[in-house]
């Protein structure tokens, strides 16, 4: 039996003062999403996808909305604009997922991808999920501050260039974290 969609929305006041809602991606949001990634820099494209080459907008728009069992998608509008994305993707073992993100590069600093990042959690707990993953880019040092100041307790390893994280998913309710990215 498929799981009911799990179903968020929720206003964060960012560290500028600016008030953003939060809530699930979905079909709807495609160019919004494919124009959030268009408009990236070469240098956070880098980031979040470890190529300067361009990512295939419709793969990727796809991937990120399209409903599916163990996968999750959160958008940060600042109005009518998509200014960041976090998602998981479950692994092969259910409490554990994939996560990525990006954040529009005029918003980084704000306190945008650290409002996604602790809704995703909390998303992710109620759906079993205790354990976040990810691959960093070590020059990510945004990425790896935030990861590092949410204080979940976890592991980080380095492979060259790129840094393991896996995050142990406390309690992620209101005041588990004072990390700003």
């Amino acid at each position: 039996m498929t799981p009911p969609a799990v179903q968020f929305t929720a206003t964060r006041e960012l560290l500028d003062g600016r008030r953003v809602l939060l809530r699930r991606l979905g079909t709807d949001d495609a160019e919004a999403v494919a124009a959030l990634h268009r408009n990236l820099s070469d240098y956070d494209r880098y980031l979040r996808f470890f190529t300067l080459s361009p990512v295939n907008s419709n793969e990727l728009v796809s991937a990120l909305l399209e409903p599916a069992v163990g996968q999750y998608a959160l958008g940060a509008f600042d109005g009518d604009r998509l200014i960041g994305t976090a998602n998981y993707k479950v692994a092969a073992d259910p409490t554990v997922a994939d996560i990525a993100m990006v954040v529009a590069n005029e918003d980084h600093l704000c306190g945008v991808g650290t409002a996604l990042l602790r809704s995703l959690a909390e998303i992710a707990e109620t759906r079993g999920v205790r354990r976040f993953v990810a691959d960093i880019l070590a020059d990510n040092h945004l990425m790896l501050k935030v990861a590092s100041d949410f204080g979940w307790p976890g592991e980080r390893s380095s492979q060259g260039a790129v840094c393991h994280l896996e995050l142990d998913l406390p309690r992620c309710g209101p005041g588990a974290s004072n990390a700003v990215i």
